[in-house]
């Protein structure tokens, strides 16, 4: 994971004279900025760490100021970070100018350049020779990063309980951090996927399981009683991921019992008009938002 692999650069001190970061996700380069100064002594942090963001651009700095501070004597003789954000706002001529500075890079400086999104062909030019490093997570490395994540919060996050997690969360690592972080509230320890149904889904009257359960039952009073409850406390498309969750799950242990058997082709009919109902109000929550999409698909669910 190329985030673990900017975290053992910097437990190395930064080594190289120049790096380039990027990814498409802005939380994660807010990260490793963070990161890059929490290692800065704080008694150095005011003289020799400076920071230049080119987003407004009418607020920036030339990149000939940029290069003039990395060519600053810094204070206590110790080395002087200097860190460009948002530099996909620069432009190749910006970027060669940079380029010409990493070819003969001051020994006292380290030059750290966060850029936004995809690296284009003519950019790629202008970066070699410079230490690069993608910090996005792809999703099957979701799972590990939430547990190096947690462990750095002094928790231990069991299998089962990451799955729930992503299942609800979805996979914005923003939002994950969010939820990891009011886990850690609750104290250190061993975190169970029953802690993450209570902290996460904020409800012990009634549980995704529940609702999953009322539906299947065909019962629309309890379900939409179930659904009112859980709403007050999780957010739609945090629900709507736990019923999606649960009707994998179902799916699954319904697979294992029934295999080959009479019922099957109905069964597989229904978890497939099941999981199309799931994804249509995905779309439509992140496209419209409001509960409307998230109710319409309990009304249909009931339906089956």
């Amino acid at each position: 994971m190329s985030s673990k692999n900017f975290q053992q650069e910097i437990n190395k001190g930064l080594p190289s004279p120049a790096y380039f970061i990027y990814a498409d996700n802005q939380y994660l380069l807010d990260e490793a900025v963070s990161a890059v100064k929490r290692s800065s002594p704080e008694a150095e942090t005011d003289f020799n760490f400076n920071v230049f963001d080119m987003d407004p651009a009418d607020t920036t700095a030339t990149p000939e100021q940029i290069i003039d501070t990395l060519n600053t004597v810094s204070f206590f003789g110790k080395r002087r970070y200097v860190l460009i954000k948002n530099s996909q706002k620069f432009t190749v001529k910006d970027f060669r100018k940079i380029q010409a500075y990493t070819d003969s890079p001051s020994p006292g400086a380290v030059l750290m350049i966060f850029h936004a999104g995809t690296i284009k062909k003519d950019l790629r030019e202008s970066i070699k020779g410079i230490k690069t490093i993608c910090l996005d997570v792809k999703r099957h490395e979701l799972p590990l990063w939430i547990k190096e994540k947690a462990k750095q919060k002094g928790l231990v996050i069991q299998a089962d309980a990451v799955e729930y997690l992503v299942g609800i969360t979805g996979d914005d690592i923003g939002l994950l951090s969010s939820e990891i972080e009011k886990l850690a509230s609750f104290g250190s320890g061993t975190i169970t996927i029953v802690d993450i149904k209570e902290i996460v889904g904020g409800s012990k009257d009634y549980s995704v399981f529940d609702l999953t359960n009322a539906l299947r039952e065909k019962n629309a009073e309890k379900a939409f009683r179930i659904y009112r409850k859980l709403s007050e406390t999780t957010e739609p498309y945090s629900l709507l991921g736990a019923i999606n969750w649960q009707y994998s799950r179902m799916l699954a242990e319904t697979s294992d019992i029934r295999r080959g058997g009479k019922n099957s082709a109905s069964l597989n009919e229904y978890y497939q008009k099941a999981f199309e109902l799931l994804s249509n109000a995905d779309i439509q929550i992140k496209s419209s938002g409001g509960s409307y999409p998230l109710e319409y698909l309990l009304a249909r669910l009931l339906k089956l």
